[in-house]
């Protein structure tokens, strides 16, 4: 115990050196975390129990989600933006909802880079609102035409680098052409 005692009391805390965001360090995340969710793919099928099982679909998660704020909200700002909003005053949110990317991952109808970059957008805090008064915050009544869950919306929309979009026509492979998955 005293020798625990000893190692705290000379404990330094590490000053970590700031990475700062480029194209080489967007690429070196997208590597690592493609590596990482294949292995945690193959760890989730060798599991046995509901909770290992449980446990390993979060580490995904994680991974997913860490790659979706720190590449595609910290890169591209989004794959897309509610068109005539300052993008400064916006929610950043998955059309696709990242629960359900993530269990179409895990039973194989998506692939790990598509399930990376499904499709965010832009969106203002008051059409945010008006997914949750309608109870589409977490969840869409189509994944094939993933902007009808916006049909709700008064609001048009446009890819990250200004190309408008028809939320009637747009699909997930459009989706994945566009942004070459």
């Amino acid at each position: 115990m005293n020798n625990l005692k000893t190692l705290v009391e000379s404990y330094q805390p590490t000053s970590y050196k700031r990475v700062k965001r480029s194209e080489q360090t967007h690429s070196e995340s997208a590597e690592l975390t493609k590596r990482e969710i294949t292995r945690l793919l193959s760890l989730y099928q060798d599991q046995q129990t509901l909770q290992q099982r449980r446990l390993v679909r979060d580490a995904i998660d994680h991974w997913l989600r860490r790659y979706h704020g720190y590449v595609i909200e910290g890169g591209i700002g989004s794959h897309y933006v509610e068109v005539g909003v300052n993008p400064r005053s916006c929610i950043f949110e998955h059309i696709v909802p990242a629960r359900d990317a993530l269990d179409m991952l895990l039973q194989g109808i998506m692939t790990v880079e598509q399930a990376m970059n499904i499709p965010t957008c832009l969106i203002s805090k008051d059409n945010d609102q008006v997914l949750r008064e309608s109870g589409l915050v977490q969840s869409s009544p189509d994944y094939w035409l993933f902007f009808q869950r916006y049909a709700v919306l008064d609001a048009q929309f446009a890819t990250h680098d200004g190309n408008m979009v028809d939320i009637d026509e747009w699909t997930l492979q459009k989706h994945f052409d566009y942004f070459d998955i």
